[in-house]
């Protein structure tokens, strides 16, 4: 005869029934659990699926004639990006490394992107947007302030797999309640322990994963969400007068993250429907997602690259809402002028207050 040891899901000490109450208690945090709960507890463990995510293979299509614009390749010497772009571009610098010449060359066939979200914003309005960025910098050097280096951005359409799916999750969590009160002779502290059961189905709809490994990820998520409603399909129009980065993340290698922003999102989600807990931890989850669908999309963006002191410092505009991403330096001279001035009139109103309390007395 097989004998079951229940454990205590908050402590994992064991569980002892009491004939009176008709439930199982711990003797060691003090919960109690009536017995069908408990059933229903253990289920759920048992029966909790791993996660698993079930995209479906994307099947590539290439470029053909659709009576748009011609398209050159080009090619950096520096970085060795390779990026699709108008003939009639004429001069401009590499939108990823700042090198002044990109090659360009002749056209070869590439995948062909799904849908893209066309530019809104003009170089004058992506520039304004910058400048207006820079103001909350302190301490910015000069030349992120100079025009005739933030006019050299560049406007890229930058290749991203969108991930379509729908999602089965569960998340069990652990979590307290602290109580207090006091009498004549004593404070009391009283903590009462839970296992919270989430579960629910969550549809996703265009989850961006970076495809270029020339962009960093940090940045291109800083400067999310983008507005899919103005996605349209793919047109080689919409490239006119833009660069198109084309895409060297394979499918393959976005899916982990992919997976991974769902699963992220799915435990934001949850975690709010916890509140009125304390210290509440996610002890274990399951995602299960089901009609995955991925799609080859670019989506737009001003890069701007200036250098200071030998580093280069890489901006990043959402060309739809004129979100700004990037890191700003802090330029030594101005900020030790600034602290310079502030303790010369700390100085001088110290000077004055002890004249005249000098005089004063």
């Amino acid at each position: 005869m097989a004998i079951l040891n229940y454990k205590c899901p908050c402590c994992g000490a064991s569980l002892t029934f009491d004939g009176e109450t008709q439930n199982l208690q711990c003797e060691s945090c003090g919960s109690e659990f009536e017995t069908e709960t408990l059933r229903q507890l253990m289920e759920n463990e048992q029966s909790a699926p791993k996660s698993s995510y079930d995209w479906e293979n994307y099947e590539p299509r290439y470029f053909k004639d659709e009576g748009g614009i011609d398209l050159s390749g080009y090619s950096c010497p520096s970085c060795g990006a390779e990026i699709v772009g108008d003939n009639n571009l004429g001069a401009t610098v590499c939108p990823y490394c700042g090198n002044a010449t990109i090659v360009q060359g002749n056209f070869e066939g590439t995948y062909r992107p799904d849908y893209l979200i066309p530019f809104k914003l003009d170089k004058a309005k992506a520039m304004e947007c910058f400048e207006n960025a820079c103001k909350d910098a302190p301490f910015l050097p000069n030349e992120f302030k100079d025009k005739r280096v933030i006019e050299k951005m560049a406007g890229v359409y930058v290749p991203f797999w969108a991930f379509d799916c729908d999602c089965d999750a569960n998340i069990t969590y652990n979590a307290n309640r602290v109580s207090t009160w006091s009498d004549s002779n004593y404070d009391y502290v009283k903590t009462d322990y839970y296992k919270l059961i989430r579960a629910g189905k969550i549809g996703f709809a265009n989850i961006p994963v970076d495809a270029s490994t020339k962009t960093e990820n940090q940045y291109m998520e800083g400067v999310e969400p983008f507005n899919y409603a103005d996605a349209v399909n793919f047109n080689t129009a919409y490239l006119a007068g833009y660069l198109a980065d084309r895409y060297d993340v394979s499918v393959e290698d976005s899916i982990d993250r992919a997976s991974e922003r769902v699963k992220k999102s799915i435990q934001s989600a949850f975690a709010q429907t916890t509140g009125g807990y304390m210290g509440v931890t996610a002890e274990q989850s399951s995602v299960n997602v089901s009609d995955g669908k991925i799609r080859y999309s670019l989506l737009p963006v001003w890069m701007l690259n200036i250098k200071y002191m030998d580093k280069m410092y890489k901006y990043v505009i959402n060309g739809q809402t004129g979100k700004v991403a990037g890191e700003y330096p802090v330029s030594k001279a101005k900020r030790n002028k600034f602290f310079a001035i502030v303790c010369g009139i700390a100085l001088a109103v110290g000077v004055g207050i002890a004249y005249a309390f000098t005089n004063f007395m």
